[in-house]
């Protein structure tokens, strides 16, 4: 089936508008997401670790089943993840991804809690990959954008993030802002669900 074109373009009005429109529906969500990141920044408390997992995980829609298992792999490599984090390392979202899981003993790879995780602790350095950005990205047919899920490290997915802020004159927007556009426009498929990874 033929993806349809994109509908809304991604200009500085449009980006506003979509801000304005996300913040006032999902206002409670977010202070609250905010609250809870600001309250525990740290990932070196186990139980504070698996609390910000369970609420992102929730409502944020990323689709993990495994919850213990994300918060036991991010607290047993707070100390390399804390400072990732700190400088804006697109390694720790690769390194939080990849999550053994204990009843399995296989890796499983959560992308998009990943950077969910990642873009609440540092929104300035950390664009969100999900199933709705990649939804409205593939339908810019025609541009550097439209095949967003060839990559397999984060470096490569923010790289592209960075072109679409050139490309289209929103520097002066920031990740989370035009994330929020892409989230809003990449969700008009109504069969759409959260997805843990990117692939």
């Amino acid at each position: 089936m033929r993806m349809k074109s994109a509908s809304v373009l991604p200009t500085e009005e449009n980006v506003r508008r979509a801000c304005k429109q996300f913040d006032d529906d999902n206002r409670i969500v977010e202070e609250a997401l905010k609250d809870l990141f600001t309250q525990y920044p740290r990932n070196d408390n186990h139980p504070r670790v698996l609390l910000k997992v369970v609420a992102l995980n929730r409502l944020y829609s990323a689709g993990v089943l495994a919850v213990h298992d994300v918060a036991r792999h991010i607290h047993e490599h707070a100390l390399e993840i804390d400072s990732g984090l700190a400088v804006g390392s697109t390694e720790i979202v690769d390194t939080i991804a990849a999550v053994p899981i204990a009843a399995t003993g296989k890796d499983l790879h959560f992308w998009s809690f990943a950077t969910k995780y990642c873009s609440w602790h540092n929104p300035e350095a950390y664009p969100i990959w999900d199933s709705r950005v990649g939804r409205y990205l593939r339908s810019l047919e025609g541009t550097a954008f439209a095949h967003p899920d060839l990559w397999n490290h984060y470096r490569e997915f923010r790289d592209l993030m960075v072109l679409f802020r050139e490309h289209y004159q929103l520097a002066a927007f920031t990740f989370k802002e035009i994330d929020k556009f892409l989230w809003l426009y990449g969700g008009e498929d109504p069969n759409a669900t959260g997805s843990g990874t990117h692939i």
